[in-house]
């Protein structure tokens, strides 16, 4: 079986459950976090081929979670496309791609079909 799943990292659950409704259509297997901490407790059993992050969160953001993962050598090769309104922060991240809040789905499909790793 091949590894078709996203760590989805979002507070807002509205956009959590269309991330999940649009990923699980496109064939990927969809895991949730509430914010960075939660998905950092998730990766261990969880092995996703690429992670979509929001900035703003509360608990752990999205920068603090960066800095966490690229700390363990077996994560920091997961993909990461940062999903938020603050392009301009937003660059200041280590990731893969950035998405601009509001969502195009098309464009975020895009992303995760071109960042995806097996």
């Amino acid at each position: 079986m091949s590894n078709k799943q996203v760590l989805v990292v979002e507070d807002d659950s509205n956009i959590r459950e269309v991330l999940k409704l649009a990923l699980e259509f496109e064939g990927y297997e969809v895991i949730l976090a509430k914010n960075g901490r939660e998905g950092l407790d998730m990766l261990p059993s969880s092995k996703p081929g690429l992670i979509l992050l929001d900035l703003m969160m509360p608990v752990m953001n999205g920068w603090e979670f960066v800095e966490e993962i690229k700390k363990h050598p077996e994560y920091k090769s997961i993909p990461i496309v940062v999903v938020s309104a603050y392009s301009e922060r937003a660059k200041a991240i280590e990731c893969n791609k950035f998405v601009q809040k509001p969502l195009e789905l098309d464009t975020l499909l895009q992303a995760v079909s071109e960042n995806f790793k097996e």
